[in-house]
C-alpha cells in the first residue's frame, strides 16, 4: 500500500493549525504558502480534514481554518483515514482462483483465506496508526498557547525573496 502526498500534507496542516498563534484561523492560501503546495490541491485535502470532522472551517473576513479535534486526541490513523478512506487494505478477488483449482469449493476457501489475511492486516495497521499521536513532536507550551505566528512568517519569506531578487 502506498499513501499519497496528501497525507504528509494533511499531517503539516494539523501541525500548524495547532501551533497557530493563539490558535488563529488560517486561511488556504496561507496554508499552501506554508508548505508550498497548489492551493487548489490542498482545498482538496483540507475539506477531507473537515468533512472527517478534523478541522472546522469559516468563510468570513477573519475566517479560515482551525482545529475542530483536540490535537491530543488525533492520531495518525484519523488523518490517513480522512485523506485514503476508511477502509486502509482493500482486497476484492477477480476469480483467478477458479481458472487455476478445478473444485469451485477449493477455489472459494482460497480467496477466502486471502481475503481473511488482508483484513486481519488491515486491523493490524489500523491499531497501530491508532497508537501513534500526532500532539507527540509538539512540546505543550505551543499546544496551550499557540505560539507560531504563521502568517507573519510567509510575510517575513515574502520580504526575503523581495531583496534577493533585487
Amino acid at each position: 500500500m502506498r499513501l499519497s502526498k496528501h497525507v504528509e500534507e494533511a499531517l503539516y496542516v494539523i501541525l500548524i493549525l495547532a501551533t497557530q498563534k493563539e490558535h488563529q484561523p488560517l486561511k488556504s492560501n496561507q496554508l499552501s504558502e506554508i508548505l508550498n503546495v497548489s492551493d487548489s490541491s490542498l482545498k482538496k485535502v483540507l475539506r477531507q480534514l473537515v468533512v472527517n470532522e478534523l478541522i472546522i472551517s469559516s468563510a468570513s473576513k477573519d475566517g479560515g481554518f482551525e482545529l475542530k479535534k483536540k490535537i491530543k486526541e488525533i492520531t495518525l490513523l484519523d488523518i490517513v483515514e480522512a485523506i485514503e478512506s476508511n477502509t486502509l487494505i482493500t482486497y476484492t478477488p477477480n476469480n483467478v482462483a477458479e481458472t487455476i483449482f478445478s473444485r469451485k469449493e477449493h477455489a472459494r476457501k482460497s480467496e477466502q483465506y486471502f481475503i481473511d489475511g488482508f483484513n486481519q492486516a488491515s486491523e493490524a495497521y489500523a491499531a497501530a496508526l491508532k497508537k501513534i499521536k500526532i500532539a507527540t513532536i509538539l512540546e505543550e507550551e505551543s499546544i496551550r498557547l499557540g505560539t507560531i505566528d504563521w502568517a507573519k512568517i510567509i510575510l517575513s519569506r515574502k520580504e526575503n525573496q523581495h531583496e534577493i531578487d533585487q
